[in-house]
């Protein structure tokens, strides 16, 4: 059942990060008045991402219902407790973990609710809040959730490390998005979204990466503790190749900020410029698609320092 509950956590993960990330690039990327000939382009890319954001909603929550098979098959150490609803319930209500994830679980429910009601002024900070609850109350389970010597504070770091991935991670689908559109055939319209995006975006992914490099060092510490446990066991091992990428997706977004975003000011270079972006923002999509697959499997492995210990 562990293949199962792996795929199943990175498509919850993935979706739980992207459909913040997509309501968070909604309120901060176009603030500011927009100009007539850029309102219905604007108009046009905001309905795609709310209906990005409803794919994501929705398939969170599946992904949240059906763990909950298969963390009782884990618990029980049987593949017939996937199918056993008495299993379930004592797993939802019986354990700390299911009391978490009720709450994770009415989180996704609000979130889908918000996703899908007709716009409103309100409703896309609404649903944005909805799926920041959602992506934040991960870290009320799993090994944040485990005395491993952080308690309380380490559940908090948790929180704000998936907050901040959410962000970036999550932010990157967005982008990807408007940057697709910019770059094709009937793209003139858009690039003027993507010259008064890509600033706020890099100013956001700013914080967002040193929040990740912060908070994931504390998680390092934590349940890995020493250099000799991250070269000498297989979760150190897998934890050191998501620093890799994590490194190697800083690598590329500072080649996007500092290379490729300032040549967009000049009209000549702006659409060689946008392909290259765009190349190089899906790059990047890639690299954190892997990461949450290495979390994904990191999740279901025993901590570094528990191994040592042994």
């Amino acid at each position: 059942m562990t293949d199962t509950t792996i795929v199943v956590r990175f498509l919850h993960f993935a979706a739980a990060m992207a459909v913040f990330g997509i309501g968070a690039f909604r309120l901060y990327a176009f603030t500011g008045p927009v100009a007539t000939a850029e309102a219905s382009a604007r108009a046009a890319l905001d309905a795609v991402l709310a209906r990005g954001m409803i794919i994501g909603a929705v398939l969170a929550l599946v992904t949240a219902l059906a763990m909950v098979p298969c963390i009782a098959a884990e618990m029980a150490d049987t593949y017939a407790a996937a199918l056993d609803p008495s299993t379930y319930a004592a797993v939802l209500f019986g354990t700390e973990f299911g009391h978490a994830w009720c709450w994770h679980v009415g989180f996704g429910v609000a979130l889908v609710v918000l996703c899908v009601i007709p716009q409103r002024r309100w409703q896309a900070g609404a649903a944005t809040l909805a799926a920041l609850c959602t992506l934040m109350s991960l870290g009320w389970v799993g090994h944040a959730a485990t005395d491993y010597g952080g308690g309380i504070g380490h559940v908090i770091n948790q929180m704000a490390h998936l907050t901040a991935g959410g962000i970036w991670l999550g932010g990157l689908a967005p982008l990807g998005m408007m940057l697709r559109r910019a770059v094709g055939p009937d793209g003139a319209a858009y690039v003027p979204l993507a010259r008064a995006a890509l600033p706020h975006f890099s100013q956001i992914g700013y914080a967002a990466v040193a929040l990740l490099a912060l908070t994931g060092a504390v998680n390092s510490i934590l349940l890995v503790g020493s250099f000799d446990a991250l070269v000498m066991t297989p979760y150190g091992r897998l934890l050191a190749l998501k620093i890799s990428l994590f490194l190697a997706m800083v690598a590329l977004a500072l080649i996007n900020r500092f290379r490729l975003v300032p040549r967009l000011r000049d009209p000549a270079a702006t659409p060689n410029a946008l392909r290259a972006l765009y190349r190089s923002v899906v790059g990047e999509q890639a690299l954190g698609l892997a990461i949450l697959a290495v979390v994904s499997v990191l999740g279901t492995w025993p901590p570094a320092i528990e191994a040592m210990a042994m």
